[in-house]
């Protein structure tokens, strides 16, 4: 028996979880979990962006940051790459979600104390463990992502430093790593002495025959 939670999150431009609700049935389309959220309802009572700023979803391009910082989360934390027992609690479960966000968001904090500003020698930020290429938005030297009221919300979106999720040397580790799988299996290949088949040669092997 499996049965699955939908996961409503927000985060902020350095992949932070801001705000998570983890309380409706996996088949809960995401408009009903949404308009059935505490955070619709926070927002239509005392509101919960500062002035200026807007909440957007369901496009691709804007959907990016929150794509990322669930791929960062789900390859972070372990116990998010299995089913969890089904003997739990769906509170249990929920609240095993919430404490993954949180620490995920204490290990963003926590690098970025660490770090006084991003490295000129990566293009790319590559995170480790999910391997996904995080463009760099700006040439800004502050490792803290910065903005005012004033700023617009689509300059946001093309704004902000990344911090390194992982130093370069454990970067270089993994990448090396990940390609041990492909040249052992080319390694197989040519001690195998594979080959891809020479359909021209069979054919006109084919016509001398007829």
């Amino acid at each position: 028996m499996k049965y699955g939670l939908n996961m409503m999150d927000v985060c902020d431009s350095r992949r932070r979880f801001i705000w998570v609700e983890v309380n409706m049935p996996g088949a809960a389309s995401d408009f009903y979990a949404f308009d059935e959220s505490a955070l619709k309802a926070k927002l239509e009572s005392d509101g919960f962006l500062r002035p200026g700023l807007c909440l957007f979803g369901d496009n691709a391009y804007l959907r990016f940051n929150i794509e990322c910082a669930f791929g960062i989360l789900f390859h972070r934390w372990g116990m998010l790459q299995k089913p969890m027992p089904v003997n739990l609690e769906v509170k249990k479960i929920s609240s095993c979600v919430l404490a993954s966000c949180k620490m995920h968001k204490y290990c963003i904090d926590k690098r970025c104390e660490e770090i006084d500003a991003p490295s000129d020698s990566d293009l790319f930020n590559i995170l480790m463990d999910s391997g996904l290429f995080l463009p760099r938005m700006d040439n800004s030297r502050n490792a803290f992502w910065e903005y005012s009221n004033e700023d617009r919300f689509d300059a946001l979106l093309d704004g902000g430093a990344h911090m390194d999720d992982n130093i370069q040397a454990q970067r270089r580790q993994y990448r090396h790593d990940t390609d041990k799988p492909c040249n052992k299996i080319l390694a197989e290949v040519v001690k195998m002495g594979y080959e891809r088949p020479d359909y021209s040669r069979d054919r006109l092997a084919a016509e001398k025959d007829n």
